[in-house]
């Protein structure tokens, strides 16, 4: 259960730690220079990918403790992977549509189906009283 959560999570952290070191190329007169509509530091579609960045490191760590967590639960099977995908739906998506929204900002709409997922799944865990005792399975 959430094998896929982990192997997700481990890439996403790599891929994001590789996105951050693109963004702090550009910054305080980094070696590069930034592109045009991310020049000012507190341009929007710079402040999205930055936020992007820091999702996209934070909420894989999330899944990480998680599936531990989802085991512990008196919830069967069937609702353990249902939470598992919806964390690993927001877990994507939600840095995926930042960075989008930071070069379509339509996109920013579309934020609260991960945001949603996420906040589902977090409940899921929450409401199935894990429990720290019981090991997982």
């Amino acid at each position: 259960m959430g094998a896929a959560n982990v192997r997700v999570a481990w890439w996403m952290i790599a891929l994001s730690l590789a996105g951050g070191a693109v963004l702090g190329a550009w910054s305080f007169g980094g070696p590069l220079p930034a592109p045009r509509a991310f020049e000012a530091y507190d341009a929007l579609p710079r402040r999205l990918v930055r936020l992007a960045h820091i999702a996209g490191v934070m909420l894989p760590v999330l899944n990480l403790l998680y599936v531990r967590w989802i085991g512990r639960t008196s919830w069967g099977p069937g609702a353990r992977r249902v939470g598992c995908r919806l964390l690993l739906g927001g877990t994507v998506g939600l840095p995926a549509l930042l960075v989008a929204a930071a070069f379509w900002p339509p996109a920013l709409y579309l934020m609260s189906l991960p945001v949603t997922a996420l906040l589902a799944a977090v409940v899921l865990l929450a409401a199935g009283r894990p429990d720290p005792e019981r090991s997982p399975s």
